[in-house]
């Protein structure tokens, strides 16, 4: 991502009137937005919030800034997934995962397109919406789009070398052993996988 100066803003939001029930009891209520910080990509609220018990309280919270959802791929060549080995900062490790990204659009295929163009070399492929998924409900705000492609034609080389440092086509036999050994730990992927699986499309 690319930095850029951060914005403070304070915008008051009315409150919504307690209708009584068990829901709204238990919500806790954002009393005042707080934007802290803003790039071309996200912006980062720390908003000022209500408590279910009434005392007051503080809640980051990171909305994606782009017209449609992120997504996330799940690519599947003759009996194989397709992963990516990219760097994540936070982490400060290397990390195998699904390609994935912020929107290049409303559209989430199109995005998946896009994605699965940069990171795998693929360039088309036959997709499928599966549903959505929260990745981090306590921090994210925003849904992101599990898309299905099927690939039937040979993957070129990613054209974001300086952000994949390699990929893999790995066979669905194996990702059971990679996931329990912690080889695949990305949250995005796990998540895509167990929907795939939900819908019959990786074998039990």
């Amino acid at each position: 991502m690319t930095a850029t100066p951060p914005v403070p803003s304070a915008t008051s939001v009315p409150s919504v009137p307690d209708s009584g029930g068990a829901e709204d009891r238990d919500a806790v209520r954002r009393t005042r937005e707080v934007l802290a910080y803003r790039n071309r990509f996200v912006d980062v609220y720390d908003d000022e919030v209500a408590f279910p018990d009434g005392t007051d309280g503080r809640y980051l919270r990171i909305s994606h800034r782009g017209e449609g959802p992120g997504v996330v791929v799940l690519p599947v060549r003759d009996g194989a997934v397709g992963l990516v080995r990219t760097y994540r900062y936070p982490l400060g490790r290397l990390q195998w995962g699904l390609p994935r990204g912020f929107s290049h659009g409303a559209d989430p295929l199109v995005t998946a397109r896009a994605e699965l163009h940069e990171e795998l070399g693929v360039p088309d492929a036959e997709f499928t919406l599966l549903g959505t998924m929260t990745p981090d409900s306590g921090l994210l705000a925003d849904p992101v789009a599990v898309v299905h492609a099927t690939v039937t034609t040979a993957p070129g080389a990613p054209l974001t070398p300086e952000e994949v440092t390699e990929s893999h086509w790995l066979p669905l036999p194996d990702l059971p052993r990679w996931i329990t050994t912690g080889h695949l730990d990305d949250a995005f992927t796990l998540a895509a996988l167990t929907l795939a699986r939900a819908h019959g499309l990786l074998p039990h």
